[in-house]
């Protein structure tokens, strides 16, 4: 089927066919069969109808929505192929008159594509590699955390609360004289000054002794994020029951073989310092890789659609309450407690989600034009690192290609790997050239792969 291709605005596309009278013969014998299996006739088993007494029955129309479904179908996906084209939304069909055997059949689908991407000289940015130290100073604080990590709270007879100490409290809070919901506890421990209450609470334990019992006079802050609560007069009724203190482990050599495989203070100190350093590398690469896209994505132009923009949002939403699920909250509930709107938070999303789609579209650009390729076996290698943190039954599917969604989404996140690494390194001056490779080389592997 012949198909032309006409660019309009705002990366829309339209796509004209031409189904000549052979095509639709065909396309009519495929609705014929079609719809044999689905219709009854008296004196016929079903699916045995003659075509012509069908015709006689209910007239040739019958196979008329049919043969224009399987033409445009066709027609439009060889064009997809054929003209390489990335559609970003349903295509909207048009047609004039009706489809008749034995005549040609013309129809033409307007459809959304991807935007052409402008690269700037990406190859030509530069940055400074950031070479992270770790100080001493940072690791006594590494030490310092594990010891307050590993710190036991221990009874004391001190006579009354001080700051810093920890309360084992009873609570209550009271709106209106009335008890409000999740402000009641009992056995309760808090670490006084830590500052985890509302404003007023911890100090005003401050001098209780055990065995007092305190009514506390606070007001919730504006922003609380409770809105039923934020900005409102209560009441805390506290009973102290015991103070406590912690009680740090010494930093030596006992301290190290609690740890772990440490036979040493020093052992423990040295791998605190790799684990220090080994973060602040990850960290710097981290920085680095997005400062360069930042560059890269700056000095490239791309005109965005609203399709586009929306689409990514729709995906920030899902994930999310996909999130919130996992928390047990509804995203109904999240709304209600940040005093946000779906539309609001929609809104505030879409700077964000516009961003994410510039760059994307620009890094798909370098992939391609740099002839970066993902190879067979380290496509099968990251698949299988990846499926162990799967169940059984989900490993299966993905291993009989019953998952080609994960597939693709593992080699998306391969050649956006490579991606990044090339730019970086050409920032850095650590340029590894990439393979050059033909579009229908790079087509072909995809498809084994």
């Amino acid at each position: 089927m012949q198909s032309t291709l006409d660019k309009l605005d705002n990366n829309r596309v339209l796509l004209k066919f031409e189904a000549n009278p052979e095509e639709v013969a065909a396309a009519f014998t495929q609705a014929y069969k079609k719809v044999v299996k689905q219709v009854s006739v008296p004196g016929f088993r079903k699916g045995k109808t003659p075509r012509f007494i069908l015709e006689q029955q209910f007239g040739k129309e019958i196979f008329h929505q049919d043969a224009v479904e399987i033409l445009v179908t066709k027609g439009y996906y060889e064009a997809v192929r054929e003209h390489k084209l990335e559609p970003v939304d349903n295509p909207k069909i048009d047609f004039d008159g009706a489809i008749e055997e034995g005549k040609p059949f013309a129809f033409q689908a307007e459809v959304e594509v991807l935007p052409e991407v402008e690269l700037g000289a990406y190859k030509e940015i530069k940055v400074e590699k950031e070479e992270p130290v770790v100080t001493d100073e940072e690791v006594r604080q590494e030490l310092k955390a594990l010891q307050e990590r590993h710190a036991e709270l221990v009874a004391c007879d001190k006579q009354n609360l001080e700051k810093g100490d920890f309360a084992v409290i009873d609570f209550e809070g009271y709106l209106d004289q009335k008890p409000f919901p999740g402000g009641a506890a009992q056995g309760y421990t808090i670490e006084v000054g830590a500052g985890r209450f509302i404003p007023g609470f911890e100090d005003g334990l401050i001098g209780m002794a055990p065995g007092e019992e305190r009514e506390l006079n606070l007001t919730f802050p504006e922003e609380y994020h409770q809105k039923d609560l934020a900005g409102k007069a209560v009441v805390f009724k506290v009973k102290l029951h015991e103070i406590k203190t912690k009680e740090l482990p010494a930093l030596d050599d006992d301290f190290a073989k609690s740890m772990g495989e440490y036979e040493t203070l020093a052992a423990l100190e040295e791998a605190q310092r790799k684990r220090l350093q080994e973060y602040k590398e990850k960290e710097a690469r981290r920085r680095l890789e997005n400062e360069v896209i930042k560059k890269v994505v700056a000095e490239s132009k791309v005109q965005l659609t609203d399709t586009l923009i929306r689409r990514e949002v729709d995906h920030m939403v899902h994930h999310l309450e996909h999130d919130l699920e996992a928390r047990g909250l509804k995203l109904e509930e999240y709304l209600a407690h940040t005093g946000q709107t779906l539309e609001k938070m929609r809104e505030e999303l879409r700077p964000q989600a516009e961003e994410r789609v510039k760059t994307d579209l620009v890094l798909s650009a370098i992939t391609k034009a740099e002839g970066i390729t993902v190879s067979q076996d380290e496509l099968k290698e990251r698949v299988q690192y990846l499926l162990q943190f799967y169940p059984p039954a989900a490993q299966e599917e993905v291993l009989k290609g019953k998952n080609p969604d994960f597939i693709e989404g593992v080699l998306s996140s391969l050649e956006r790997e490579k991606t990044v690494k090339f730019i970086v390194d050409a920032a850095t001056g650590e340029v590894e050239t990439a393979p050059a490779v033909t579009a229908d080389e790079k087509e072909e592997e995809v498809k084994a792969e």
